[in-house]
């Protein structure tokens, strides 16, 4: 029940807002008050009751926008995390896969989770694929007039796509994909257009391909009129170590198939004696031939494997004993070596280590005479670096393992006692000694991930290679000793600061070159 006060004012309200004409006059008379209180108690009342409302209303509009401002919190959470896949995020994705070698199925099914009805279809990333490769082959032609100025050990081979061979070519150091280029043929004048460009060449590391080496055989010609250095020849030690193993590996396979012929015959004796039946003096001859056999076959392993080792140890840069090598040394290491490996692919691994395959050494050899440091310094330097390179016969606590790291030891005392000198010494031998490249194996390596990349098309085009190209020479490297930097900035091309490959790509190539120019002067 409400309170007598409460009533009035209920009733004065009604009186005033409801009531006819009079209403308020007769209320007044019977109370025996003024209008102008029925007014004030009407008045309050009607406060009193909306106030209540427009509380309730403003807590109940706290409420929505507390709720509006958790959900707004929570959707630029999402944002933050979110990536806006528009046309050109997509060109992006499709050149990504495309140039890491990705198939479009593959590519089209993984954008499909981000996408669902929206995805594009394989034609579509197909054709953005297409029009990045297109853009590629400008941008590389922009950034090779800085790349081939810095080049100096090149590693060049062929592989091919069907009967269309690609000629390529890589900087040792960077590992930086100079060339990639779908040629008519591979003979002499095509590999001399891949080379000309080449002007900071030093030495180029091949297989002895004919058209490869005439190739470099015309650059040289020209160099020479010209009055410039000639370009290193340098038979690759790659292909002839691997036909090598491959020798020895059949020799192997030779001798376990004779001790397992021995081992069978020597069961059927075995199990015929046991049996009670005499053996024939024809099958013991027999038997005792197949242990010779058998015996002679690992002989001939063991002896192939000691002359591999000996290759093998021919060819290092260091001898075994840490002794800087020389081209006579090693040539008569190989030479003995060769002799004690007979077979069917003797006279082709001789091909491929004839005096081209010491050309590094005679480099080295030649570099390091002309270095601006003393004999002495030089000499001890080469010996401390000689004896760093067979570190893994320093370890242990045999008498041969202590004179290795007391030799050691007493060389970088006394470079550290010629102070800034030795420390001179030892940093531009070190640089000579690095630069000994004798190997095409970076370049096989660079090969094998083209061949994936050729397996997963049904055709490799121009534009494709473009695009792989350069893909690769902007991608950062993740392991190894180049990691944290891409094969263009291991090389010392230094391309816009704060853009990615595919914002690089779509510049102009007018303005790529602009801001190349700006930040590579030297070239």
């Amino acid at each position: 029940m409400y309170s007598v006060a409460t009533q009035q004012a209920l009733a004065s309200a009604h009186a005033v807002f409801q009531g006819p004409r009079g209403t308020v006059s007769r209320l007044a008379a019977q109370r025996g008050s003024s209008r102008q209180r029925l007014y004030r108690q009407a008045y309050a009342a009607a406060n009193a009751v909306e106030g209540q409302a427009t509380r309730q209303l403003i807590a109940q509009l706290r409420r929505e926008a507390g709720a509006l401002r958790q959900a707004l919190a929570e959707v630029q959470c999402r944002l933050a995390e979110a990536v806006v896949i528009d046309p050109d995020r997509q060109a992006e994705f499709a050149a990504t896969a495309q140039g890491e070698g990705v198939p479009f199925r593959a590519a089209h099914a993984l954008l499909a989770v981000l996408l669902r009805e929206r995805t594009p279809s394989r034609a579509t990333l197909a054709r953005l694929a297409r029009q990045a490769g297109r853009r590629a082959g400008p941008a590389l032609e922009v950034v090779d007039r800085f790349s081939h100025l810095r080049a100096r050990q090149i590693a060049a081979d062929e592989i091919f796509t069907g009967r269309v061979p690609v000629l390529m070519t890589a900087e040792q150091h960077s590992l930086c994909w100079l060339g990639g280029r779908l040629a008519d043929n591979r003979d002499g004048p095509t590999w001399a257009e891949e080379f000309r460009p080449l002007a900071a060449a030093e030495q180029i590391t091949g297989d002895r391909g004919a058209g490869l080496r005439k190739g470099l055989a015309l650059v040289n010609a020209e160099r020479e009129r010209g009055g410039r250095p000639l370009i290193g020849d340098q038979s690759d030690h790659f292909h002839p170590l691997r036909r090598g193993r491959q020798q020895v590996s059949q020799v192997r396979r030779q001798a376990e198939r004779a001790l397992q012929a021995a081992e069978r015959q020597q069961a059927a004796a075995d199990a015929a004696a046991r049996a009670g039946v005499p053996r024939t003096p024809a099958q013991g001859r027999q038997l005792r031939q197949a242990w010779r056999d058998a015996e002679a076959a690992f002989a001939r392993w063991e002896d192939q494997e000691r002359a591999l080792q000996q290759l093998r140890a021919g060819l290092h840069l260091f001898t075994p004993d840490g002794e800087l090598n020389t081209p006579e040394r090693a040539a008569a290491e190989v030479e003995a070596a060769l002799a004690r490996l007979p077979g069917p692919g003797a006279a082709q691994l001789r091909r491929g280590l004839g005096p081209e395959a010491f050309t590094f050494l005679r480099r080295t050899h030649e570099r390091l005479d002309a270095l601006p440091v003393p004999a002495t310094l030089r000499q001890a330097a080469v010996q401390w670096e000689g004896l760093k390179a067979q570190g893994h016969r320093e370890q242990g606590d045999g008498a041969p393992a202590r004179a290795l790291r007391g030799a050691r030891l007493v060389l970088g005392v006394a470079l550290a006692l010629a102070g800034c000198e030795g420390q001179q010494a030892l940093a531009l031998v070190g640089a000579v000694l690095r630069d000994a490249w004798r190997a095409s194996s970076l370049i096989e390596g660079l090969n094998s991930v083209l061949r994936m990349h050729q397996a997963r098309q049904k055709r490799l085009t121009q534009e494709l290679l473009d695009l792989k190209r350069w893909c690769w020479n902007t991608h950062v490297f993740a392991a190894g000793k180049r990691k944290g930097k891409s094969p263009y900035a291991h090389l010392g091309v230094a391309l816009p600061p704060g853009k990615t490959w595919w914002e690089l790509l779509k510049m102009s190539p007018e303005q790529l070159d602009r801001e190349l120019s700006a930040l590579n002067p030297a070239a």
